[in-house]
């Protein structure tokens, strides 16, 4: 057992060896809180040797890997000695248990410091680079000019293959002046809410020969005739009240007249003139049950008496083909283009000859009110026999 001057020896031992380490504690150990919230001790040989607001986390896992070998050996130390002090009064003790204890506690003190002496060594001979716990900061890497993004709209090419796109077109042009007979290439730009559809002319004023411009395609390479071009952006949800082909001028509905409704415009429309009759429910009666607007006696007779007459029952409700269209009513924001499409013309979508309606006279866009059938024959050497009608939010 332990007497009461024993325990005061080893007391005083305990304090005149924290006096002896306050030196060392003063010169290794600097109590830093600059930017910090908590001080952080100074660690001389350590490669990270203090600790601020702006270490990363790499130098600070380093700082606590030197911090905690420090501390590893300094506990080894204090233990060794506090063992030797220990065991030197150690006879004091008759039962020998101090002595004992003091062995065990010397044992563990040299395991530990083998311990850490062999954690070190494999750290820094397997690999250096764990011991320094460096990550390699990533470089800057500019980023490359942003490519400036294709405005929306019709993009005319004297050269094929649309090189080159500026100064894109969203209107319709009458007379293309310096490009005229000179465009090579067409490209039309679009995004999720805006489409355009484009028209070229032989003629100023939207006529003559005529290339209608897939929308679909990146690019669409043309033969050099175009002297106009009309240009409309697209119309995806059409509400208009239809387009009506009259027999009559002045959209007179007495001569008969078929209706096409806005429902089937929606898309692009294209129909054969003659496989439109001049029907409508609007016109069906007991007398009249398959619904012809054409009054009886001017339908067409595909029977004749001998003397010449032909009965009611032997006529026919005529077609829109040839010239029996005398005005057209656009009632909404439709294009309205009379085409020839010639045996050769089946092929794409250049046709021999196009008409565009309304025209630029047609101030108030309803389209013409009497078709002069003699200039067109005359102009173009082809009667229309084909319909094409395009949706578009402003004509």
């Amino acid at each position: 057992m332990l007497t009461n001057s024993h325990k005061k020896i080893i007391i005083f031992l305990c304090i005149l060896l924290f006096c002896f380490f306050i030196p060392f504690l003063n010169k290794n150990i600097v109590v830093s809180a600059v930017g910090l919230e908590a001080p952080y001790p100074t660690i001389s040989q350590s490669p990270i040797s203090n600790i601020s607001s702006d270490t990363k986390l790499p130098e600070f896992v380093v700082y606590l890997f030197y911090l905690g070998m420090g501390l590893g050996f300094f506990a080894v130390f204090i233990s060794l000695v506090i063992a030797g002090v220990m065991y030197v009064l150690s006879p004091a003790s008759p039962s020998g248990e101090l002595l004992a204890n003091e062995k065990d506690r010397v044992v563990g003190a040299i395991s530990g410091l083998l311990i850490l002496i062999l954690t070190y060594l494999i750290i820094t001979t397997i690999n250096p680079q764990l011991s320094i716990f460096k990550l390699n900061e990533l470089s800057k890497i500019d980023n490359p000019p942003a490519k400036e993004e294709e405005k929306i709209g019709v993009y005319f090419s004297k050269q094929t293959e649309c090189p080159n796109k500026i100064d894109p077109k969203t209107s319709s042009i009458p007379d293309l002046g310096e490009q005229k007979n000179s465009i090579k290439s067409v490209s039309i730009k679009r995004n999720n809410n805006t489409a355009f559809v484009s028209v070229l002319y032989e003629f100023i004023n939207f006529k003559g020969k005529c290339q209608y411009i897939n929308p679909n395609q990146e690019c669409t390479n043309v033969t050099p005739f175009a002297a106009s071009a009309s240009i409309h952006e697209y119309d995806f949800y059409p509400n208009g009240d239809g387009v009506y082909l009259f027999r009559k001028s002045f959209f007179d509905k007495r001569g008969g007249y078929v209706k096409i409704e806005n429902e089937e415009i929606k898309g692009i429309y294209m129909k054969k003139l003659s496989d439109l009759q001049f029907k409508d429910p609007s016109c069906k009666n007991n007398e009249n049950p398959d619904g012809c607007c054409v009054p009886k006696e001017e339908q067409i007779c595909i029977k004749y008496e001998k003397n010449g007459t032909c009965l009611l029952e032997n006529r026919i409700c005529p077609n829109a083909g040839g010239e029996e269209i005398s005005s057209i009513g656009i009632n909404g924001n439709y294009i309205v283009l009379l085409v020839y499409v010639g045996p050769e013309d089946m092929k794409g979508t250049k046709w021999t000859s196009c008409q565009a309606f309304p025209k630029i006279e047609d101030i108030n866009k309803i389209g013409p009110q009497q078709i002069k059938w003699e200039q067109i024959r005359n102009n173009e050497g082809v009667i229309p026999n084909y319909i094409i009608i395009i949706p578009v939010k402003k004509k």
